[in-house]
């Protein structure tokens, strides 16, 4: 009982700190790729949602996910998806808690550690659903039961997990190192290697993880979550794996500990190598440190007291809100396309593509989303056309852009003036988007929006367009009053229809 009582207290703690806002840019594309599911009772042979993606075939890993968050959403829309999020980083913990054999004070400062270094990693994402199918895969093979139930257990978990997440293909290995436990568990290996194939890809679910991963090792695009893991960035991951090495060598069941030191091993080498692995390791952790059973009264009850600490640091760090959140998405300038209802095809910064999609799908189509194993030759195009105009006005040609959602760039950019032979540093808008040819006609703390002029008419433009305000620069200087008086006008108008932004008050301190 008193255990119980333990494993609900960790799960209220961890369900209340993990609460935050959304901010995986994954997010809004895969609710669009489960509503786009869900309409046609089918799964797409090719990418519909993104303009430039590669028309090969797309293997959605993720699929089952992304239906299940459509559904989710519907009922409740991202304030109910933060806090379903939370419950699942709460479950996470609190069944690893469950299901580790060492002394309950320990198994609780370690959920607590654990969560702490995992935080920052478990988005709203099939990821987090991943972290909690590999604690419950380690407890299921460490769990003491019969044969023939842990087998059904197990199989139905590897189904289910590579409909949700490639890190499926972890399922196999996990159980073939469980044979350290009894080697008569080589069935629940193979059982696992079979279930991966029932999935609508077969074989090529399988090995799409390995063609992603050679791409991102090409070097023709950087993730940052497919980089490596720097200690200076993320100290509790080293930390951890630094004190779990020490526990292995001072361990006296050595021999008993084989599978979980390889299981860790595993699991840290994964982490340290990709930075997007870190939440399976952090998730798993508590039932890879080779356990204490017997603790004293008073020193377990230390132990539990001591849990307190990472998860108050963890709750103290971060906002506490739910929804998605607009200093990462340029929530009020797409719903302020949206309500123009302007047809057309829409460049954007790839995060950006999962909101379009969700919002403005199928009327407009965003050109990318940030899937990079659907857009290796757009992510080359697209590099080049940053710094290159020829290649930027070939690109417009190319998708019959209209409009623009792009990121704000706050470094100036030097231009010549070929009529005087001056170099000028300009806002990166007014060179990339020269007011004679794109009219911004929205914007936020996150993103503008820009209209094409040959594509509108002038009367719909001029009644819509900010055409004095230069929302990354707010302190341009004008070059008469005239203007000046227009642009604080414009200031008062974005006040009105676009809210108290910071780029708003950055603007009204510009012109004032």
């Amino acid at each position: 009982m008193t255990k119980r009582l333990a494993a609900l207290a960790l799960f209220v703690l961890v369900a209340i700190a993990a609460v935050g806002p959304i901010r995986s840019y994954d997010y809004f594309w895969q609710l669009a790729a489960g509503r786009w599911i869900v309409d046609h009772h089918a799964l797409p042979t090719t990418d519909p949602l993104a303009l430039a993606s590669e028309k090969t075939e797309w293997i959605n890993g993720e699929w089952l996910w992304q239906v299940a968050a459509f559904i989710a959403h519907n009922a409740g829309g991202d304030n109910a998806m933060s806090i379903y999020h939370a419950l699942v980083v709460a479950a996470i913990f609190t069944v690893a808690f469950l299901f580790a054999e060492t002394d309950a004070g320990i198994a609780l400062a370690l959920c607590a550690v654990a969560f702490a270094g995992a935080s920052d990693r478990l988005g709203v994402r099939p990821a987090t659903e991943a972290a909690l199918f590999t604690v419950v895969a380690i407890g299921i093979l460490g769990a003491r039961c019969a044969p023939l139930p842990r087998v059904i257990a197990y199989a139905v978990l590897t189904i289910v997990w590579i409909n949700v997440h490639p890190s499926a293909l972890l399922a196999p290995v996990l159980a073939a190192i469980a044979m350290f436990i009894d080697v008569r568990r080589w069935t629940l290996a193979a059982v696992s290697a079979a279930a991966l194939f029932v999935n609508p890809y077969g074989w090529k679910a399988i090995i799409a993880p390995f063609k992603l991963s050679a791409l991102i090792r090409s070097g023709q695009f950087v993730n940052a979550e497919w980089q490596p893991s720097p200690w200076a960035s993320f100290p509790l991951l080293y930390v951890t794996i630094a004190a779990t090495i020490l526990f292995f060598i001072v361990a006296k069941e050595r021999r008993a500990n084989l599978w979980r030191m390889a299981m860790f091993a595993l699991l840290a080498f994964l982490a340290v190598r990709y930075v997007r692995n870190q939440g399976l390791y952090f998730a798993a952790l508590p039932l890879l440190v080779p356990p204490v059973r017997k603790l004293s009264r008073n020193l377990s009850l230390g132990f539990a007291v001591a849990a307190l600490v990472p998860l108050g640091w963890a709750m103290q760090r971060y906002e506490h809100a739910t929804g998605a959140d607009p200093r990462y998405y340029p929530l009020r300038a797409v719903a302020r396309l949206k309500s123009y209802a302007l047809p057309g095809n829409i460049y954007n910064a790839d995060q950006f593509g999962g909101l379009i999609e969700w919002e403005l799908y199928p009327q407009r189509r965003a050109l990318t989303d940030g899937r990079n194993e659907l857009f290796e030759k757009f992510i080359a195009a697209d590099d080049k056309a940053h710094h290159d105009s020829r290649a930027w006005h070939a690109m417009i040609v190319q998708y019959d852009l209209a409009l623009s959602v792009d990121e704000y760039m706050r470094e100036k950019m030097e231009v010549l003036d070929v009529r005087s032979g001056e170099r000028r540093m300009l806002p990166a808008s007014l060179v990339r988007y020269r007011r004679r040819d794109w009219a911004l006609i929205a914007f936020d703390d996150v993103a503008m929006v820009f209209a094409r002029r040959d594509k509108f008419p002038a009367a719909l433009l001029d009644r819509i367009e900010y055409r004095w305000l230069v929302p990354d620069d707010p302190h341009i200087r004008f070059i008469n009053e005239q203007i000046h008086v227009e642009a604080r006008a414009e200031v008062q108008r974005a006040k009105r229809e676009l809210g108290e932004l910071d780029v708003v008050k950055e603007l009204e301190a510009g012109v004032n």
